[in-house]
């Protein structure tokens, strides 16, 4: 038995953790609540169509937002309100509570899923890459570009894509980062790098609107799997995204998911056949 001073520290310690998980738990089970009473969510989004696309006048569409809105409209909440954050920058708002959801084509990886929790798939598509015309290397994998030092390549930090490319043997000397993908599309017209690397409609999308026919698109890129996003949220806030579940759900049994992401190019087919523990069990 614990006496004295030290059994009433003891029991002091054992009630603040418990008032702390209550409080954490009531912060998750309100957060949807909150949503709801002012009439928004803030949204993380990179600003990379087709998957997100922030307009002049502050809307945001894209494949992504527009699915995330059509979800949230059904759960009570009518508007989003969007920040740009960049894709290695959105875990770290999301932990902050400095945006309430993710939706911009944050791919579900098992690293991410350690620290943030994941809607059901939304959005899959193919890998590509951005090449001189011609593709004078011969890059066609991540492997190629590994497999020959003098090449460099180009995409975002914190993007799925320059993880893709140190799993599979490009030293980091060999990647250059870019501000946004117009800028990396810039650094390959320049001469400045060999390759961009990105996901494939994000990456054709960017070549047809540089309308440049120096530059050739490579898609898919061979031996990277499909990748698939979802919305993402704070660890603590499993209710609300259990509740957004519920509500993709039926988004895709109606049919309205296809009528959103197929203007976009993006195959509903391609994510109704996967499920979020495809890639993150248990998250």
């Amino acid at each position: 038995m614990i006496q004295g001073k030290a059994g009433a520290l003891f029991r002091t310690v054992i009630m603040g953790a418990a008032a702390l998980a209550a409080t954490v738990g009531a912060a998750s089970a309100g957060t949807l609540d909150k949503l709801r009473e002012q009439g928004y969510a803030t949204v993380a989004v990179a600003n990379e169509p087709p998957y997100s696309d922030v307009k002049s006048d502050g809307y945001v569409s894209g494949a992504a937002p527009d699915v995330a809105r059509a979800v949230m409209k059904m759960l009570g909440v009518p508007e989003l309100k969007a920040q740009i954050v960049p894709y290695g920058s959105m875990i770290p708002a999301l932990q902050a509570r400095r945006v309430d959801m993710a939706t911009s084509g944050l791919y579900i990886k098992p690293k991410r899923c350690e620290s943030i929790i994941y809607s059901e798939p939304d959005l899959c598509g193919a890998e590509a890459f951005a090449v001189a015309a011609g593709n004078p290397h011969k890059i066609m994998t991540y492997e190629d570009i590994g497999n020959n030092p003098e090449v460099t390549m180009t995409t975002c930090a914190g993007c799925a894509e320059e993880a893709y490319a140190l799993e599979r043997g490009v030293k980091p000397e060999q990647i250059k980062v870019f501000t946004d993908p117009p800028s990396g599309i810039k650094m390959l017209q320049q001469g400045r790098v060999d390759v961009f690397a990105l996901s494939g409609l994000g990456t054709q999308d960017l070549l047809r609107k540089t309308n440049d026919p120096n530059l050739e698109l490579i898609m898919p890129v061979a031996g990277v799997p499909m990748g698939c996003a979802g919305a993402a949220f704070n660890p603590n806030d499993k209710d609300f995204r259990d509740a957004y579940d519920e509500a993709l759900k039926k988004l895709k049994d109606s049919g309205e998911f296809a009528k959103i992401v197929e203007p976009y190019g993006f195959s509903p087919a391609a994510t109704l056949s996967v499920k979020r523990d495809d890639f993150c069990p248990g998250n």
